[in-house]
Protein backbone atom coordinates (compact mmCIF):
# COMPACT_ATOMS: atom_id res chain seq x y z
CA UNK A 1 0.00 0.00 0.00
CA UNK A 2 1.29 3.72 -0.88
CA UNK A 3 2.02 5.39 1.93
CA UNK A 4 -0.08 8.78 2.37
CA UNK A 5 1.67 11.98 1.04
CA UNK A 6 2.28 14.82 3.64
CA UNK A 7 3.55 18.06 2.81
CA UNK A 8 6.37 19.55 4.27
CA UNK A 9 6.55 23.44 4.36
CA UNK A 10 10.32 24.52 4.70
CA UNK A 11 12.50 26.04 2.07
CA UNK A 12 15.71 24.46 4.18
CA UNK A 13 17.76 22.25 2.65
CA UNK A 14 19.42 21.47 5.71
CA UNK A 15 16.12 19.83 6.62
CA UNK A 16 15.34 17.88 3.64
CA UNK A 17 19.28 16.65 4.22
CA UNK A 18 17.86 15.27 7.30
CA UNK A 19 14.97 14.21 5.85
CA UNK A 20 16.74 12.11 2.90
CA UNK A 21 18.26 10.19 5.71
CA UNK A 22 15.12 9.82 7.73
CA UNK A 23 13.29 8.18 4.92
CA UNK A 24 15.48 5.03 5.17
CA UNK A 25 15.66 4.63 9.23
CA UNK A 26 13.63 2.31 10.97
CA UNK A 27 10.32 4.47 12.87
CA UNK A 28 11.43 3.55 16.52
CA UNK A 29 14.30 1.11 18.18
CA UNK A 30 14.78 -0.52 21.35
CA UNK A 31 12.49 -2.35 23.15
CA UNK A 32 9.26 -1.53 21.17
CA UNK A 33 11.34 -1.88 17.57
CA UNK A 34 9.60 -1.21 14.36
CA UNK A 35 12.18 -2.16 11.98
CA UNK A 36 10.15 -0.32 8.76
CA UNK A 37 11.71 2.39 7.12
CA UNK A 38 10.26 5.86 8.23
CA UNK A 39 9.79 6.38 4.04
CA UNK A 40 7.44 3.45 4.00
CA UNK A 41 4.81 5.34 6.51
CA UNK A 42 4.82 8.41 5.11
CA UNK A 43 5.71 9.68 1.58
CA UNK A 44 7.11 13.49 2.53
CA UNK A 45 6.89 15.86 0.00
CA UNK A 46 8.75 19.25 0.27
CA UNK A 47 7.16 22.91 -0.42
CA UNK A 48 8.74 26.13 -0.54
CA UNK A 49 5.13 27.32 0.38
CA UNK A 50 5.48 31.31 2.76
CA UNK A 51 4.18 30.50 6.58
CA UNK A 52 3.19 33.00 9.23
CA UNK A 53 5.27 32.83 12.20
CA UNK A 54 4.05 34.62 15.52
CA UNK A 55 6.61 35.86 17.85
CA UNK A 56 6.41 33.21 20.85
CA UNK A 57 8.26 32.04 23.84
CA UNK A 58 6.16 28.79 23.34
CA UNK A 59 7.24 26.69 20.01
CA UNK A 60 3.76 24.56 20.19
CA UNK A 61 2.31 27.92 19.90
CA UNK A 62 4.12 29.47 17.10
CA UNK A 63 3.97 25.54 14.91
CA UNK A 64 0.24 25.45 15.96
CA UNK A 65 -0.28 29.19 14.15
CA UNK A 66 2.47 28.31 11.56
CA UNK A 67 0.99 24.77 10.27
CA UNK A 68 -2.39 26.55 9.82
CA UNK A 69 -1.15 28.88 7.15
CA UNK A 70 0.68 26.39 5.62
CA UNK A 71 -2.86 24.38 5.08
CA UNK A 72 -4.43 27.36 4.39
CA UNK A 73 -2.15 27.59 1.15
CA UNK A 74 -1.47 24.02 0.15
CA UNK A 75 -4.88 22.91 0.88
CA UNK A 76 -3.90 19.73 1.51
CA UNK A 77 -2.35 17.38 4.61
CA UNK A 78 1.25 19.27 5.57
CA UNK A 79 3.74 19.40 8.39
CA UNK A 80 6.26 22.25 9.56
CA UNK A 81 8.89 22.03 12.41
CA UNK A 82 10.29 24.72 14.29
CA UNK A 83 13.06 24.47 17.07
CA UNK A 84 14.61 26.37 19.77
CA UNK A 85 16.59 26.32 23.19
CA UNK A 86 15.28 26.41 26.73
CA UNK A 87 18.02 27.03 29.19
CA UNK A 88 18.82 25.68 31.82
CA UNK A 89 16.22 26.63 35.16
CA UNK A 90 13.53 28.17 32.46
CA UNK A 91 11.64 24.74 31.97
CA UNK A 92 8.46 26.69 33.42
CA UNK A 93 8.94 29.57 30.53
CA UNK A 94 10.68 28.12 27.94
CA UNK A 95 12.71 30.81 27.32
CA UNK A 96 14.08 31.45 24.46
CA UNK A 97 12.13 28.62 23.17
CA UNK A 98 10.54 30.75 19.93
CA UNK A 99 12.46 33.57 20.86
CA UNK A 100 16.18 31.53 19.54
CA UNK A 101 15.62 32.31 15.52
CA UNK A 102 15.12 36.08 15.99
CA UNK A 103 18.45 36.41 18.75
CA UNK A 104 20.44 33.88 16.57
CA UNK A 105 19.31 35.61 13.37
CA UNK A 106 20.81 39.27 14.87
CA UNK A 107 24.06 37.67 17.17
CA UNK A 108 24.82 34.65 15.36
CA UNK A 109 26.80 32.29 17.18
CA UNK A 110 29.79 34.09 19.11
CA UNK A 111 26.89 37.28 19.73
CA UNK A 112 24.30 34.62 21.35
CA UNK A 113 27.02 33.38 23.45
CA UNK A 114 28.32 36.43 25.09
CA UNK A 115 24.66 37.92 25.50
CA UNK A 116 21.89 35.25 25.15
CA UNK A 117 23.61 31.53 26.89
CA UNK A 118 26.67 31.30 28.43
CA UNK A 119 29.23 28.88 27.44
CA UNK A 120 28.88 25.85 29.49
CA UNK A 121 25.29 26.38 30.55
CA UNK A 122 23.27 23.08 30.39
CA UNK A 123 20.36 23.39 27.57
CA UNK A 124 17.54 21.36 26.25
CA UNK A 125 17.18 21.90 22.08
CA UNK A 126 13.09 21.57 21.49
CA UNK A 127 11.56 20.48 18.47
CA UNK A 128 8.29 20.94 17.74
CA UNK A 129 6.18 19.32 14.59
CA UNK A 130 2.84 20.78 14.10
CA UNK A 131 0.55 18.49 11.28
CA UNK A 132 -2.50 19.85 9.92
CA UNK A 133 -4.87 17.49 8.21
CA UNK A 134 -7.50 20.19 7.65
CA UNK A 135 -9.69 19.19 10.56
CA UNK A 136 -7.40 18.90 13.28
CA UNK A 137 -3.87 20.04 14.66
CA UNK A 138 -1.72 18.03 16.52
CA UNK A 139 2.14 19.26 17.20
CA UNK A 140 4.97 16.42 18.47
CA UNK A 141 7.36 17.63 20.53
CA UNK A 142 11.16 15.93 20.70
CA UNK A 143 13.85 17.04 23.26
CA UNK A 144 17.77 16.70 23.36
CA UNK A 145 19.68 17.63 26.54
CA UNK A 146 22.92 19.42 26.20
CA UNK A 147 25.38 22.43 26.70
CA UNK A 148 26.44 25.32 25.18
CA UNK A 149 29.94 25.23 23.67
CA UNK A 150 32.47 27.38 24.67
CA UNK A 151 32.66 28.79 21.56
CA UNK A 152 31.56 28.11 18.25
CA UNK A 153 32.73 24.99 16.78
CA UNK A 154 32.50 22.96 13.24
CA UNK A 155 31.51 24.48 10.01
CA UNK A 156 28.16 23.19 9.35
CA UNK A 157 26.34 26.37 9.70
CA UNK A 158 22.80 25.49 10.32
CA UNK A 159 21.21 27.31 13.04
CA UNK A 160 22.51 26.62 16.15
CA UNK A 161 24.30 23.32 15.69
CA UNK A 162 28.20 25.07 16.05
CA UNK A 163 27.26 25.84 19.48
CA UNK A 164 24.87 22.94 20.93
CA UNK A 165 27.06 20.01 22.51
CA UNK A 166 24.21 17.41 23.34
CA UNK A 167 25.16 14.98 25.73
CA UNK A 168 26.10 11.86 23.93
CA UNK A 169 28.80 13.07 21.91
CA UNK A 170 30.95 13.98 24.72
CA UNK A 171 31.13 17.37 24.18
CA UNK A 172 31.24 17.77 20.80
CA UNK A 173 28.78 19.99 18.74
CA UNK A 174 26.47 19.03 16.34
CA UNK A 175 28.26 20.38 13.72
CA UNK A 176 31.39 19.11 14.60
CA UNK A 177 29.76 15.52 14.31
CA UNK A 178 28.90 16.49 11.25
CA UNK A 179 31.87 16.96 9.78
CA UNK A 180 32.81 13.06 10.51
CA UNK A 181 32.15 10.18 8.15
CA UNK A 182 28.33 9.32 8.20
CA UNK A 183 28.22 12.27 10.42
CA UNK A 184 24.60 13.61 9.75
CA UNK A 185 23.44 10.08 10.39
CA UNK A 186 24.99 9.79 13.81
CA UNK A 187 23.10 13.14 14.75
CA UNK A 188 20.00 12.03 13.88
CA UNK A 189 20.39 9.22 16.35
CA UNK A 190 19.86 11.76 19.03
CA UNK A 191 18.39 14.62 17.39
CA UNK A 192 15.58 16.67 18.48
CA UNK A 193 14.18 17.15 15.13
CA UNK A 194 14.22 13.19 14.25
CA UNK A 195 12.30 12.57 17.74
CA UNK A 196 9.61 14.94 16.36
CA UNK A 197 9.02 13.76 13.29
CA UNK A 198 8.94 10.08 14.53
CA UNK A 199 6.29 10.76 16.68
CA UNK A 200 4.60 12.39 14.14
CA UNK A 201 5.21 9.18 11.68
CA UNK A 202 4.11 7.02 14.36
CA UNK A 203 0.62 9.20 14.61
CA UNK A 204 0.34 8.64 10.90
CA UNK A 205 0.48 4.38 11.64
CA UNK A 206 -1.57 4.44 14.27
CA UNK A 207 -4.19 6.57 13.38
CA UNK A 208 -3.76 6.92 9.22
CA UNK A 209 -3.57 10.73 7.62
CA UNK A 210 -7.38 11.45 9.13
CA UNK A 211 -7.16 14.38 6.01
CA UNK A 212 -10.52 15.95 4.99
CA UNK A 213 -10.79 14.28 2.13
CA UNK A 214 -10.18 10.72 3.05
CA UNK A 215 -13.33 9.23 2.63
CA UNK A 216 -14.46 10.92 -0.40
CA UNK A 217 -14.67 8.51 -3.38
Amino acid sequence: MKPPTVFYATSSSFKRDEIAILRKEPLSVGQRADPTPIGDYCDLQFTNVATNEPLEISLSKMVDHKVRSAYRQLLTPCIVEHAGLIFEGQDSTGFPGGLTQPMWDSLQAEGFLERVGRPGEVAIAQAVVGYCDGVNVWTFVGETRGTLATEPKGQREFYWDTIFCPDEFGGKTYAEVCEQPDGLARKLTVSQSAKAVRQFVQHLKDHGPGNLFANIP
